[in-house]
């Protein structure tokens, strides 16, 4: 059975995010913001993991599949997201993040960002030596928007930044263009990022 590449309809993200969000499947199991934030970092890792191991760490269990038309059909639709964004990358296309890019809190205390952030932190937790392996201080200067909002950490330099919410937010505005900046890095190392932050006196956001 081929996977289509087209992304989800607003049908499809609601019924993935209710399954997702629902009792039949561990608590522990990332929701649909999260989701996307993971699979975009899984299509821009520079090694490849295998679907079942992925498919674990989404569901925060073994998606054991037989005879459930349910988790076919929701595995299915993960599987589109993730040929989606592969898809995107691949074309240098931006990819539009399910929330918005800011670390205020919503109307009911929540900062989508944040979620969204700390899935994409997960897969790299769970391939760090592999996106570290080469040119460590250029992917670690363009994951530090991404460090900042996912708030997993209680490193004093990023505290420090969040006490600057003018700044945060300029960082989290470029988070799109650094899903390709990373993307590019380790398929053309020779190219240095475009975008980030490096931590340095002096240094900065970009200047639009």
């Amino acid at each position: 059975m081929s996977i289509s590449s087209d992304p989800l309809t607003d049908v499809q993200i609601d019924q993935l995010d209710a399954y997702l969000l629902s009792d039949k499947v561990q608590e522990e199991a990332l929701d649909y913001i999260a989701l996307h934030g993971y699979l975009c970092a899984l299509a821009i890792s520079p090694a490849p993991m295998p679907e079942h191991e992925w498919l674990e760490q989404v569901m925060a269990e073994n998606p054991v599949l037989e005879n459930n038309s349910e988790r076919h059909e929701i595995i299915n639709l993960m599987r589109q997201e993730f040929a989606f964004l592969r898809e995107c990358l691949e074309s240098d296309q931006d990819i539009d993040l399910p929330c918005d890019l800011t670390l205020e809190l919503d109307q009911v205390d929540d900062c989508l960002l944040e979620y969204w952030a700390q899935g994409f932190m997960e897969l790299i937790f769970s391939q760090e030596d592999i996106w570290f392996a080469e040119q460590e201080e250029d992917v670690a200067e363009c994951l530090l928007p991404f460090m900042l909002a996912a708030k997993l950490d209680e490193d004093a330099e990023l505290e420090e930044l969040r006490q600057q919410p003018e700044f945060c937010q300029q960082l989290c505005e470029q988070i799109p263009e650094l899903l390709q900046d990373l993307y590019l890095l380790f398929r053309v190392p020779a190219d240095k990022p475009k975008g980030g932050y490096s931590g340095k006196k002096g240094s900065g956001p970009k200047k639009h």
